[in-house]
């Protein structure tokens, strides 16, 4: 599974995903996630309508990797999913797919972000019960 969100480290990981996949003739799972943050929701009013706007936007983003990684001849999944990003990277997606490897890039929060509340490859490395590779 190679999760995404539009950093140059994403990138660099969907590659060396995609890589892995056409070596070891394994299937990838591309999971995209849309933050679903529960004070941004009451603190700005946000609803449902933002949400799906996002998916769609998000959705045209995956499209482009889904390709290459079918023009790879790889066996592939693209999903665009609403929600925590850090449980649904570390345990949500992997336990529900069978996931025996998860590959990230080294992005996720800013700087205060990450001190309030730890960078999403930290948790995902922490909570996962299957491997993780961390690309720089």
């Amino acid at each position: 599974m190679i999760g995404l969100d539009g950093s140059d480290q994403s990138d660099r990981a969907f590659k060396i995903a995609c890589s892995l996949a056409q070596v070891l003739s394994a299937s990838l799972y591309i999971v995209w996630i849309v933050n679903r943050d529960r004070g941004m929701d009451s603190s700005f009013g946000v609803n449902e309508d933002f949400y799906r706007d996002r998916l769609v936007q998000v959705s045209a983003k995956l499209n482009p990797y889904v390709r290459e990684a079918v023009n790879q001849h790889i066996n592939v999944t693209g999903k665009v999913l609403i929600g925590n990003i850090k449980t649904l990277l570390a345990k949500d997606v992997p336990d529900k797919y069978k996931i025996d490897l998860i590959v990230l890039g080294n992005t996720g929060s800013n700087m205060v972000g990450k001190m309030l509340q730890g960078s999403h490859s930290g948790y995902v490395i922490q909570h996962s019960d299957c491997d993780v590779l961390i690309i720089k």
